[in-house]
């Protein structure tokens, strides 16, 4: 038996279903949202390995990108002009994976080889070092401020009344997790933490499943991404396939231009720094670069996050060389945001200081770090998706869709005239001029009126003080 869909009952039955399915939806996310929270929670266990696949494989396709376009696909090329070889894309693409997977491996074996032990190094010199740098740091306020004995004292007690409560959180805090971070002890680690230990374990078997699946993704890549546009077309009405396809190639290029333009300017920034602290002479070059170049990651308040614990660490060791890497990392952010970051990031996000501020204070108050670093291009997906509805829908009104023309709009007539308010421009405008003068004068006479008062206040302390006297 064929459904019409134009069927009165069946249409009024789907409606109660809908309205049913509504009801429950309402009922479950008011009354029943931690019982919905464990689903999604166990849900999300279940597809964990699937989910790290794709975002590894979402993240790695910018570089197998370019291994295979600049450098494996030109030599495949070369070596096969008689056109002799076949599957040539099939062959360009594992050894792009090789290679890409191999350079992958190699960095991080030699960040965790090399920069995970000099960094506990620093780490433990800093804290080991901690009171002897606090007693330098109160020799040179004392010393600089000798012509000022209560202002020095003031500061040396400042520093000494901080630095006991500093010296306990860097011994009981930031040592014990250093330790067991960067370098752990299995045996401690297996006795201590036998429950956890399981969640390590599943953990990491998840990363290496989806390591698997992100190597099978990119394999196909190009065959994935056509699958998933057929069923958009095979589903959805040709405008709207066209809408969603345009939306998802837009965020695309938005969020994997930005994130890997980032973290590719955050380690040369790094890396300029580490040299820069090595010629200036600043105590934990290594260090400091690290935590510089890390913070540079997030934007707009990155630089900032990193200068101000590494001043810190510096001004405790060497207070001199704490102004000169504030001038330092001045000079290299200057650099970084007018050059080095424009000419990485190709395509800006195109959204302004106030919005890149909003999304990070808000996707970095739900999501942490995470959300501080994704928040900048999702916030420009959003604003230019609302920027195409509505100019989508003022065309369709035969209204202009410039930002500029409705400024001080007062009403649009029906034929579609705009009317602009003209209140302000029948008021006659100040002078400029006029409106300083006035302000000085009013300024000068405050001044004055002050000084004859305290003028008379003085002179009439004096008289008093000299009646007493006599």
């Amino acid at each position: 038996m064929k459904i019409k869909l134009e069927n009165k009952y069946f249409q009024i039955g789907l409606t109660l279903f809908l309205t049913a399915v509504s009801i429950m939806a309402v009922y479950f996310l008011f009354f029943k949202l931690s019982t919905l929270m464990d689903g999604l929670a166990a849900l999300n266990k279940v597809l964990a390995p699937i989910t790290y696949g794709m975002v590894i494989a979402y993240l790695i396709t910018p570089l197998l990108n370019f291994v295979e376009k600049k450098a494996v696909m030109p030599v495949i090329n070369y070596l096969n002009k008689n056109d002799k070889l076949k599957n040539k894309e099939k062959i360009s693409r594992l050894v792009s994976l090789l290679i890409t997977f191999t350079v992958i491996i190699y960095m991080a074996y030699a960040f965790f080889a090399n920069v995970i032990p000099e960094l506990y190094s620093s780490v433990q010199s800093l804290i080991n070092h901690y009171t002897i740098y606090t007693n330098n740091l109160v020799e040179f306020v004392n010393k600089t401020l000798e012509d000022n004995p209560e202002f020095a004292k003031m500061l040396s007690d400042l520093v000494y009344d901080y630095s006991s409560e500093a010296d306990n959180f860097l011994n009981d805090v930031v040592m014990p997790s250093v330790q067991k971070l960067l370098l752990p002890n299995i045996n401690t680690f297996i006795s201590s933490f036998s429950a956890s230990l399981l969640k390590i374990f599943k953990f990491l078997w998840n990363v290496i499943i989806g390591i698997i699946i992100s190597i099978y993704v990119l394999v196909s890549k190009e065959r994935f991404a056509g699958g998933s546009v057929k069923l958009i077309y095979a589903f959805l009405s040709k405008n709207t396939a066209n809408a969603f396809v345009e939306s998802v190639r837009f965020t695309h290029k938005t969020f994997i231009g930005f994130l890997s333009g980032k973290i590719f300017d955050s380690l040369i920034i790094g890396i300029i720094c580490y040299f820069g602290c090595l010629i200036i002479g600043i105590p934990y070059a290594l260090l400091i670069s690290v935590i510089i170049g890390v913070t540079n990651v997030i934007p707009f308040f990155g630089p900032y996050l990193g200068a101000v614990p590494s001043t810190l660490i510096i001004l405790l060791v060497n207070p001199k060389m704490a102004l000169y890497f504030v001038i330092f990392i001045l000079v290299l952010q200057q650099v970084d945001g007018n050059f080095i970051g424009p000419m990485i990031l190709s395509q800006s996000t195109g959204i302004t200081s106030f919005w890149i501020i909003v999304s990070i204070t808000v996707f970095g108050g739900f999501w942490g770090v995470i959300g501080m670093i994704i928040g900048v291009p999702l916030t420009a997906v959003i604003l230019a998706g609302i920027n195409k509805i509505s100019d989508k829908k003022l065309k369709a009104k035969d209204l202009p869709t410039g930002q500029d023309e409705y400024f001080e709009l007062a009403s649009v007539s029906e034929d579609g005239t705009m009317n602009h308010n003209l209140v302000k421009e029948e008021k006659k405008p100040t002078k400029p001029a006029l409106f300083i003068k006035k302000l000085f004068v009013a300024i000068f006479n405050g001044i004055k009126k002050a000084y004859v008062f305290i003028s008379k206040f003085i002179k009439d302390r004096l008289k008093s003080r000299n009646k007493n006297d006599d």
